[in-house]
């Protein structure tokens, strides 16, 4: 699974960026790996109401949407093109065995931001059912195999999120396709949530790879066959040993691991040579038994 950061046009930034990034570069950055990856995340979606926009705010949300009881809505950011799943579908086509790819959407809240719509949302089982049904609805509408949260702020009411997350879980698997939920947790599943299929760890994003292998197994050992190992290649230029450091700290574990969830596919400008030691890792991996 690859993340896609802010999909959407920027202006030029040179040195770093000396040509505008587009869906459309993006998706050429993409298009020589197709049989590295199977499945993109990419920020689409965030959680809005009433205090979305304002000062303190999580200020991911289009004015519209910045009002009323917390919901689902497009947005953060909100320049993200409405039609890019379709975009990326109709442009990527199948990968590796013919696979169709996946598109696994992000529901983003705050970053930064307080969390005061987010914990209305949570106090509300009313808005909770509304946002349960809308995200089935918008799901099938789209072609969605799942939704990713990244619910990066803080104060929030971790007692009633582990209920949200779990009622949400249970909603989307019991819907006719089922449709999947992965969770930016790092590497710490949230007590009581049984309907969640990944939990994606952050905490293996270090540079370290003493640092990596430690919290690679203590993921598998919270998560078992759910853990989602996060990877982030534009973090810093990691070295080809050290890449091949990553992949055999994940092949210990043979086919336990399941996912591979790399931050982030910055590909047209300055970031590509920090993946060169991934691609051909990531194929080989996915060729494995």
């Amino acid at each position: 699974m690859l993340w896609m950061a802010n999909p959407y046009p920027q202006p030029a930034d040179p040195p770093k960026r000396p040509h505008p990034t587009t869906v459309q570069s993006m998706i050429d950055g993409l298009k020589p790996h197709r049989m590295a990856f199977t499945g993109l995340a990419y920020q689409y979606f965030a959680i809005c109401g009433e205090g979305s926009n304002d000062v303190g705010g999580s200020n991911d949300c289009h004015p519209k949407d910045a009002t009323g009881t917390p919901h689902l809505a497009q947005g953060h950011p909100i320049l993200t093109p409405p039609d890019l799943g379709a975009t990326l579908t109709a442009a990527l086509g199948k990968g590796y065995q013919g696979s169709p790819l996946e598109l696994w959407p992000t529901i983003s809240y705050g970053n930064p931001g307080n969390a005061s719509v987010l914990n209305k949302l949570l106090d509300n089982d009313t808005a909770v059912d509304r946002f349960v049904a809308d995200a089935i609805a918008v799901a099938h509408r789209q072609s969605l195999a799942g939704f990713n949260f990244d619910l990066e702020t803080q104060g929030v009411d971790q007692g009633r999120l582990g209920g949200f997350l779990q009622k949400f879980g249970a909603g989307l698997h019991a819907a006719s396709p089922p449709i999947k939920v992965s969770y930016d947790a790092g590497g710490t599943p949230i007590a009581g949530v049984k309907d969640m299929d990944r939990w994606v760890s952050m905490s293996t994003y270090t540079a370290d790879t003493g640092s990596y292998l430690a919290s690679l197994a203590a993921g598998v050992e919270a998560s078992g066959s759910k853990l989602g190992v996060g990877l982030c290649p534009i973090c810093g230029q990691l070295s080809q040993n050290a890449t091949e450091a990553r992949f055999a700290g994940i092949r210990k574990y043979g086919e336990v691991v399941r996912e591979i969830d790399l931050w982030a596919a910055d590909l047209d400008g300055g970031m590509v040579s920090q993946w060169q030691w991934f691609w051909p890792r990531l194929e080989t991996w996915l060729q494995s038994p």
